[in-house]
């Protein structure tokens, strides 16, 4: 086998898995199954992002003086991703009804109502 030639497939075996990168939010893995190759991305756990969510949710005075311009919520960047696929985070009002939902209450960083 030429060094110059190789392909990804040459690196993993016909069924076999490789961890292609690691980080503090997430594991990508590079997965073989005969010919099919699969990139798969595992996101880590969330609690750490909820909690300071939480903790500045707790610190917002919705009384205070405020400018054009407020954070309402911190999303994962896969979340993002996933959302933008969707459509969501090109529609102005989509964006507001999925921060509005209860299901999504733990990425908001206040109580306001977008």
């Amino acid at each position: 086998m030429d060094n110059n030639t190789l392909s990804l497939g040459d690196l993993l075996p016909q069924n076999g898995t490789l961890l292609w990168s690691e980080d503090d939010e997430k594991t990508i893995w590079l997965v073989r199954d005969g010919d099919k190759m699969e990139i798969i991305t595992e996101w880590k756990s969330l609690s750490a992002l909820f909690d300071a969510n939480a903790q500045e949710a707790a610190e917002f005075s919705r009384t205070g003086s405020h400018g054009d311009l407020q954070k309402v919520a911190s999303i994962p960047k896969g979340l993002f991703a996933e959302w933008r696929k969707e459509g969501i985070t090109d529609d102005p009002i989509a964006m507001a009804r999925r921060l509005n939902d209860a299901d999504f209450r733990k990425f908001r960083t206040n109580n306001w109502v977008i």
